[in-house]
């Protein structure tokens, strides 16, 4: 779970400054508009994190699979 802090980071910069840019173009935005917009971040950083999980699953997995391939052939000759 090592790469998973560091991109927890560059999830709360993006929503830093998405919060930044709210407040220089809406300067009288509601707290609720940042409490979306971190809503938003967070789903967002949630997805990115599973599809980044199941894709290393699935590298582990044909790894796996490919090594079995070549014991199996070389056993075999």
């Amino acid at each position: 779970m090592a790469y998973l802090l560091p991109r927890t980071i560059l999830v709360i910069i993006a929503w830093m400054v998405t919060c930044a840019l709210i407040r220089h173009v809406w300067p009288t935005a509601d707290s609720a508009i940042f409490a979306v917009a971190g809503a938003s971040w967070m789903a967002a950083g949630a997805a990115y994190f599973g599809y980044l999980r199941k894709l290393r699953r699935d590298i582990e997995q044909l790894e796996r699979a490919r090594a079995y391939t070549r014991d199996r052939r070389f056993h075999l000759n």
